[in-house]
């Protein structure tokens, strides 16, 4: 499968003991010439907000293809990387109307630039 930078995936996330896994969703953030190798880089979404400097809201309206069952925040304090093999399935893609703060937030949390 090809993905691409802002679909959102589900991941299986291994419980603390290993005994078994739920399916969570993330946002691709690694681009295209990044994308091209075994691992992408994403981060988390969540349903709790955790610090509003590092946390966005998720808008119904910035979604496509996928409702959103509560509240979401992406969480740009976990951002990792992930063998693709890991991820159970494409649900969305981000509309543009988000990606310039996605990146912003991004470079501010690493303090590029």
């Amino acid at each position: 499968m090809t993905y691409k930078q802002w679909d959102i995936v589900l991941i299986k996330f291994p419980f603390t003991n290993l005994s078994n896994y739920k399916l969570r969703p993330a946002l691709i953030v690694s681009n295209s010439n990044f994308n091209k190798f075994e691992n992408l880089m994403l981060i988390w979404i969540y349903w709790n907000k955790w610090n509003s400097n590092y946390s966005l809201p998720i808008k119904q309206e910035n979604l496509e293809n996928w409702k959103l069952n509560k509240q979401s925040f992406f969480r740009f304090h976990n951002i990792f990387s992930l063998e693709r093999s890991l991820i159970q399935k494409k649900v969305a893609n981000l509309k543009s109307d988000n990606l310039n703060i996605i990146n912003n937030k991004i470079k501010d949390f690493l303090d590029v630039l």
